[in-house]
């Protein structure tokens, strides 16, 4: 496919990120959505929190507009839009409007987490989309079947809140967005799908418009609004690259690879909050880069540290595909081995056994 749209896509969606995004902070600071700090927060003064809303309605915008314009007037009463375009649509709503809601006023942890399996369910069945195999490297392939409803399921909702919780400090979250949008367009290009490329190139550009109001310095920061809805269109638009029609060069792996150093830092810090005992859906400050932060790294240290990490496994991602097998196996050696190498480090440096002022566990 051509490669303009998906660029042109990116250009609008940044724009339209640095123009509105001024007006949202206004707005949130009318209504007092503000992010209040305390004893566990990496900011001194109140902040507009609910930013990322502006991603949101970039992307549904710019989805459907870019599905009507493929087809002639005539023809728009009568043909349904894609799948992904639908399930999509829907999902980012109702995650906006639950992230919204948690934002003006905490919701308990066992509502959203049952809404949020509502929405990946109904995303899986109107995208038709279905996770038949794992698509890893050296495993044999296996007909999943209904299991793969499950693992499609669990990779949907654990992906949306790993994203939540790495939404943390300046300009993390926003960083993944490009970098993981840039991906998943790059590869939609290579695939010859239409959607996955325009969808990635307007997360990654919206990101790019609005990240000069978190980073180095917040004006504002995502909140719940956006990063429930994103970080579950990153996950599901993980699924597509892997399990996508006629994708079938692509595999799963790449979609793990494009997300890696968020994956790790959220599924370590679940390990090992449960190993330890401790409560994983209590606030804390236990991810790895908020160690970094009780360390003495400044937010722009580590977001760029994380930075560096993510255009590697991207990039990582985008090649895999012209890799033998022994290239890939020294290339996921390589990668886990300074993963470990970097937890032990920062976990050597920062104990879990230390506390925040308010003595509560990290």
């Amino acid at each position: 496919m051509m490669f303009e749209a998906p660029f042109f896509a990116f250009l609008c969606a940044t724009a339209c990120n640095l123009v509105a995004t001024p007006v949202v902070i206004r707005l949130l600071r009318h209504w007092a959505v503000l992010d209040i700090p305390n004893q566990r927060s990496s900011h001194e003064v109140p902040v507009p929190r609910g930013g990322g809303i502006v991603i949101v309605m970039t992307w549904c915008f710019g989805m459907v507009s870019t599905w009507a314009l493929r087809f002639p007037f005539p023809a728009l009463g009568i043909l349904a839009p894609d799948g992904f375009v639908v399930s999509m649509t829907i999902a980012m709503v109702a995650l906006a409007v639950l992230g919204f809601t948690d934002d003006r006023r905490d919701l308990p942890a066992l509502l959203k987490l049952v809404i949020q399996i509502l929405v990946a369910v109904q995303a899986l069945y109107l995208s038709g989309l279905r996770m038949t195999h794992l698509g890893l490297p050296f495993v044999p392939p296996y007909d999943l079947q209904a299991l793969g409803w499950l693992i499609g399921l669990i990779w949907l909702v654990g992906l949306t809140n790993i994203f939540n919780f790495m939404d943390g400090i300046n300009g993390l979250a926003f960083t993944q967005l490009i970098f993981g949008g840039t991906t998943f367009s790059l590869l939609g290009v290579l695939a010859g799908d239409y959607d996955l490329a325009i969808s990635g190139a307007l997360i990654a550009g919206s990101a790019v418009g609005i990240l000069r109001y978190n980073f180095p310095k917040a004006l504002v920061f995502m909140g719940d609004v956006g990063s429930l809805p994103l970080g579950f269109l990153l996950a599901f638009m993980g699924l597509r690259v892997a399990f996508g029609a006629d994708h079938g060069n692509f595999t799963f792996l790449q979609s793990i690879l494009t997300l890696w150093p968020f994956l790790y830092d959220g599924g370590f810090t679940l390990l090992n909050r449960l190993y330890h005992g401790r409560n994983p859906f209590r606030a804390h400050r236990s991810h790895l880069y908020q160690r970094l932060l009780v360390a003495g790294y400044t937010h722009k240290q580590i977001t760029l540290r994380y930075a560096g990490a993510m255009l590697a496994c991207s990039l990582g991602a985008l090649w895999l595909p012209q890799m033998g097998d022994i290239a890939v196996l020294v290339l996921l050696l390589a990668i886990i081995t300074v993963s470990v190498l970097f937890t032990v480090k920062i976990v050597r440096r920062v104990a879990a056994a230390q506390t925040v002022a308010d003595g509560t566990p990290l």
